[in-house]
């Protein structure tokens, strides 16, 4: 159990210090020190930290619960390799089918992570700026025990005989919902990279009226890309159908356009203009479908059935499954953002469900059906060419 604490306490640490570090090289960047002090740009990064866990940061006028995702996804990162190297160094886990001692070691590595989180929020309070304590210690808990166990289970070796042990028609569900939503997430990329080089003008434009020098805009850019996350789920949303909004009664959808004025951040140039959208725009709603159906016809390929309906049943599933992650991760895109028009940035999470849920079922359907039929075709000419060659 010291590898699970000392886990806790490095995957925390290292990542916290990541953040405070940044802020500092921001202040000096931003300014030259001329403002405020390095305790100021210290509990900036504090707050950046716990932020990414899902603790809300209370300010003077308003809620800021949006989470910068990117910076999520690096410490969750850095718990799973940590996690990874704590079980390879103590063989936690490593009686067969035997799952205690993995859990326990999450479990306390977690806990650990989940007080450094608790004591960062409450060091950094102050009557500027307040984290939420129990989001913070949920939040810390949470992400270290999925994160930091998934390493454990890989490092153990767990991971094969737990799959081994689930049914088909679940290891074909949760493949093909898993690859489905990477696959719109990487579509949501391409679609927001795309907007921005498209518009790159702007953001050079919006950089400019920021008087942001050399490291200045090094420093947006960082920003930027932690936020890139929340806006290719976004732009997930975008092609389902239901859209997002960048603010109080605004609308970004692939009919129509309602923004009105936008903060001035490099990133939001990949916002198309107010107004109705170009007829090609209605096309990307069948992007999911089609992810849908390649991501459910290669899970079906790897647990191979020959029954058109098992296939389509495993479909469905895949698809249904897939809706649920997805929404899930609309829902951590989005939240307050600033104060304003600002306090409502995201997509609906009723229509994003609804639409996915069409969209990734139809699309899983018809890749079951044809997962299947792949199988089977396959299957008798196999043992056709088994028939000749015992002949």
């Amino acid at each position: 159990m010291l590898s699970a604490v000392l886990g806790g306490l490095y995957s925390a640490g290292w990542t916290l210090f990541v953040s405070a570090a940044v802020a500092l090289a921001g202040w000096f960047a931003a300014d030259a020190g001329r403002y405020g002090d390095t305790r100021d740009a210290v509990q900036v990064g504090a707050d950046a930290w716990l932020l990414a866990h899902g603790a809300r940061l209370r300010l003077d006028t308003t809620t800021v619960t949006v989470l910068p995702l990117g910076f999520t996804v690096l410490c969750a990162f850095v718990a799973y390799r940590v996690g990874l190297r704590a079980a390879a160094r103590s063989r936690v886990g490593s009686t067969p089918d035997d799952l205690r001692p993995v859990l326990s070691a999450a479990a306390v590595q977690a806990a650990v992570y989940a007080l450094v989180a608790l004591g960062t929020a409450v060091i950094a309070a102050d009557a500027r700026a307040e984290s939420s304590l129990v989001r913070a210690l949920l939040g810390g808990f949470v992400l270290s025990f999925l994160a930091g166990g998934l390493g454990l289970l890989v490092g153990s070796g767990q991971v094969r005989p737990l799959l081994a042990r689930a049914p088909e028609t679940v290891r074909t569900a949760v493949s093909g919902a898993v690859v489905t939503v990477l696959l719109v997430f990487a579509a949501g990329c391409f679609l927001v990279f795309g907007a921005l080089v498209l518009d790159f003008g702007t953001a050079a434009t919006v950089l400019s009226r920021l008087h942001a020098d050399g490291p200045g805009g090094l420093m947006y850019t960082v920003v930027g890309i932690l936020f890139v996350p929340n806006a290719a789920l976004l732009g997930g949303s975008y092609m389902l159908g239901p859209g997002f909004a960048v603010g109080t009664g605004t609308a970004v959808t692939p009919t129509a356009v309602v923004l009105g004025p936008v903060p001035a951040f490099p990133l939001l140039a990949a916002l198309p203009s107010d107004g109705p959208t170009p007829e090609w725009t209605t096309a990307l709603l069948g992007v999911p479908v089609l992810l849908s159906l390649a991501a459910v016809v290669l899970a079906v390929r790897l647990t191979p059935v020959e029954r058109l309906d098992v296939g389509a049943m495993r479909g469905l599933a895949a698809g249904a499954l897939a809706a649920v992650l997805f929404t899930s991760l609309v829902l951590l895109a989005g939240g307050s953002a600033g104060p304003g028009r600002m306090a409502d940035v995201g997509a609906p999470a009723g229509s994003t469900f609804l639409a996915a849920l069409v969209a990734f079922s139809g699309g899983g359907l018809i890749g079951g059906v044809l997962g299947a039929w792949w199988s089977s075709r396959r299957a008798r000419r196999d043992a056709s060419q088994r028939r000749t060659a015992r002949v």
